[in-house]
């Protein structure tokens, strides 16, 4: 960064609060963009005191857990939500969502995010006679972050009540699958990516997020329609803005008590949540191509993943691919995944029509054969995507990649039964 001299040689460690030094604080951070502000805990978050549940001589037990029909269905959420089972690539997210009664992200992510306080829980409220010491987990409740843990449960509540149900895809459920299929990515990566605490917080939370709010149409959609949010947003990654916007401004309301980080120092609050504005904002599908390329590039760097701003790249690029999963998944799960999104786009498709805009490729339920939409998809987006996880993860091109070439063959066979004439090569 090119900085006047004077401004270049100001040292923040040293300066004193002279009306000459704040005014060249005020300059730096105005002009400048570099945070100036004071990296100490504030008296105020250091007087707070620990939430009822938030610390490990507690146990928290989600109050919808609590309410579940029967305790055989407790013990089956109790069993799908365990460590063990949250780390399987064929883990049903529909299937909790039913057992669950509609509350797949709110229970993915206290499984999740509240690992291990929420397995220890649920134990216990299973019968088990269990010490909290038996599981893993993230343990973010009790590591220098201090996450509160009813207030991310009630701050996961409320993010999931935002997402819109309706929605064929772009709902709370596959919030929920995004969350889970993030998390088995990172267990099988293994201590490959020497991440911290607050960088796995942080892109976990990016995944919670990301899609909260979503109208179920894209961002050509909003651009062409000029919609509120396109002349917001100045047409520049709309949707993703909006998510991630939403999901801040819901966190720091004064009056919701929904900030699960109000026992972090104020200088690892801003890098938070600089680091999800980024994920979120790199979950914009127009820079999928350009994403693979930047990675493929960090990937020909010297031990890359020692690097802070090169790893936060790789947990982007697996968020990313965990938000494009659907096709990556066995069979069953893909092709319902296939059938939401298509929904969804043909919905989009029909509103493009009676609006009089130019319908969005694969949106015309009139001309759009399933197979053949999801056949280019496959073989330029998913496969050669995951292809590059692979080199990362080497549990991704084992066990993820033949998956995904599984599927291609499966939808190329589904086109020679759409459209027996066309060339089944192409």
């Amino acid at each position: 960064m090119h900085l006047p001299g004077g401004l270049a040689r100001f040292s923040l460690t040293t300066a004193r609060f002279s009306v000459k030094k704040q005014s060249n604080m005020f300059l730096l951070q105005e002009y400048g963009g570099i945070d100036v502000t004071r990296r100490s805990v504030s008296s105020e978050i250091e007087a707070m005191e620990e939430p009822a549940g938030g610390s490990s001589s507690g146990v928290y037990l989600l109050p919808e857990f609590e309410a579940l029909a029967s305790q055989a269905i407790k013990t089956q959420v109790s069993k799908m939500l365990s460590w063990h089972a949250l780390k399987r690539w064929d883990f049903n997210v529909f299937d909790l969502c039913h057992l669950t009664d509609g509350n797949p992200l709110l229970f993915v992510g206290w499984a999740v995010l509240g690992s291990p306080h929420s397995q220890y829980a649920m134990a216990r409220a299973c019968g088990e006679d269990v010490d909290l010491d038996s599981f893993e987990g993230y343990n973010f409740i009790d590591s220098d972050l201090k996450i509160p843990l009813h207030t991310l449960c009630d701050y996961l509540r409320v993010i999931q009540e935002d997402y819109i149900s309706v929605n064929p895809y772009h709902n709370e459920t596959h919030a929920a699958d995004v969350v889970q299929s993030l998390h088995a990515l990172l267990q099988m990566s293994g201590e490959e990516l020497h991440a911290s605490n607050l960088e796995i917080f942080s892109i976990l939370l990016a995944a919670v997020v990301h899609d909260v709010q979503h109208p179920g149409s894209s961002n050509a959609f909003q651009a062409n329609a000029r919609t509120d949010l396109a002349l917001i947003y100045n047409d520049s990654s709309i949707l993703e803005n909006k998510h991630v916007s939403h999901a801040f401004v819901k966190m720091f309301d004064s009056k919701a008590d929904l900030n699960i980080l109000c026992k972090i120092d104020r200088s690892k609050v801003a890098k938070i949540r600089n680091k999800v504005i980024n994920a979120v904002l790199h979950t914009d599908m127009s820079l999928h191509f350009k994403t693979v390329s930047d990675i493929k590039g960090d990937m020909m760097k010297d031990d890359y993943l020692s690097d802070e701003e090169t790893r936060w790249d790789v947990l982007m690029y697996i968020l990313h691919m965990a938000d494009i999963s659907g096709q990556a998944k066995p069979r069953p799960l893909s092709i319902l995944w296939t059938d939401r999104v298509m929904d969804e786009f043909f919905v989009q498709g029909d509103q493009e029509e009676r609006l009089g805009l130019p319908i969005s490729p694969n949106c015309n339920r009139h001309t759009t054969l399933k197979a053949d939409s999801q056949i280019g998809f496959v073989k330029f987006v998913i496969l050669p995507a995951y292809e590059v996880l692979g080199g990362i993860i080497p549990q991704v091109k084992e066990r993820v990649a033949p998956i995904v070439e599984d599927n291609l063959e499966y939808w190329i066979n589904q086109r020679k039964v759409e459209s027996p004439d066309m060339d089944s090569t192409a």
